[in-house]
């Protein structure tokens, strides 16, 4: 068995690379690091940012090896009636394309909503939202409400939205807030979903909360919060792997 960890940037993985003697791996010279932990092989990818580096480097990596699990992980910002804040907790049920679509004078208008057909035989043209909801997540989410280590932050499930325009405005936050149920934004989120739905492997995906959505007032931020939450509730979940697998195979 084997255990792939993404995460957009090196920033988001200090923590864990401090933990685990991850070492260099020769798979994606620059972009990936292997160990053995708990008795599990693991696999770390820094993806880059945004969908089109993290589907590249994602498939560049499966075309070489496939894992048992993909966990994504890293910063995100919250939705305001998510009940999130920075240095808290999202899991992923969903990922929605939250700005796949056309906007014109009465609003934004998801690509699902403009009646394309798809293909009669083969994949469709595209799909706007995965869902995310397994064993694996629902292990996820009671491991981690459990440990000890957590206790004080809030963690919430449900669906994320993945934009590539972050929204900084709060027109944008609630729009997409509205469109989508989500309680958390990302850039990488839905295109990682896709590409592990192609090649029909589990995708877990957490979230820290680093900044709430609708402003780019900085003093509202707190990255190095959101960093921080996501690593140590993956080095709790790495820890729990055989209960975590028995939940996802029950």
């Amino acid at each position: 068995m084997m255990i792939c960890l993404l995460a957009a940037t090196p920033h988001e993985t200090v923590l864990l690379r401090q933990q685990l003697p991850l070492q260099p791996d020769p798979l994606l010279p620059g972009q990936t690091f292997s160990c053995r932990f708990c008795n599990e092989n693991i696999l770390l990818l820094h993806t880059g940012i945004g969908q089109v580096s993290a589907t590249t480097s994602l498939t560049r990596l499966l075309e070489r090896q496939i894992p048992t699990l993909l966990i994504a992980f890293g910063c995100g910002g919250s939705y305001p009636n998510s009940g999130l804040s920075n240095g808290d907790l999202a899991l992923a049920t969903a990922e929605y394309f939250g700005d796949l679509g056309v906007a014109d004078a009465q609003g934004f208008i998801p690509l699902s909503a403009l009646g394309l057909k798809h293909p009669a035989t083969g994949p469709p043209l595209f799909r706007q939202q995965f869902d995310l909801v397994s064993g694996w997540q629902r292990g996820a989410a009671d491991l981690l409400r459990q440990a000890t280590e957590l206790a004080s932050i809030q963690i919430s499930s449900g669906p994320f939205v993945t934009v590539n325009t972050v929204s900084g405005t709060p027109e944008l936050c609630r729009q997409l807030e509205q469109l989508c149920a989500g309680i958390c934004e990302n850039m990488e989120g839905a295109a990682l979903a896709q590409v592990a739905a192609g090649y029909e492997i589990p995708l877990l995906e957490l979230r820290g909360i680093s900044n709430p959505c609708g402003t780019r007032e900085r003093a509202d931020w707190d990255l190095l919060a959101g960093m921080d939450v996501a690593q140590r509730a993956l080095l709790r979940l790495l820890k729990d792997l055989p209960s975590l697998r028995s939940s996802a195979c029950a």
